[in-house]
């Protein structure tokens, strides 16, 4: 792979981690659980999927409830532009160096979303 880590400790490589996003841009398009998405943090870009939404009740800007987050029946939470929520994404293909505080942006089609790194939960040494 390209590009190198510099640090004191060994670094350690995940496949999954979670993020606070907010979903900006996506009209027709609704994000639920096993959603796929292109993530792009730092000079990582691969393709990951939602495996975990919590809603997050804080949005500062007021957009009316039709654009927050809703429960559906069976498929439980849908997100839609304007939405917050907490999310934990797997990485597709393989594991990646990525740290809390990092911040990523997803993308699908025209549906455009900015997000933090919050954790990682379990991490594994690198090779």
């Amino acid at each position: 792979r390209r590009g190198m880590v510099v640090l004191v400790e060994n670094p350690t490589s995940t496949k999954e981690f979670d993020a606070e996003i907010c979903v900006l841009k996506g009209e027709g398009t609704t994000i639920r659980q096993s959603y796929q998405a292109y993530v792009h943090i730092l000079n990582v870009r691969q393709s990951a999927f939602a495996r975990n939404i919590e809603v997050v009740n804080n949005n500062p800007i007021g957009l009316p409830p039709s654009h927050n987050a809703s429960r559906e029946d069976m498929e439980g939470i849908v997100l839609r532009p304007g939405s917050r929520a907490k999310v934990r994404f797997e990485f597709a293909k393989r594991p990646e160096y990525i740290r809390p505080g990092m911040r990523m942006l997803f993308r699908d089609g025209r549906v455009r979303g900015v997000g933090i790194i919050t954790g990682i939960p379990d991490a594994v040494p690198a090779e």
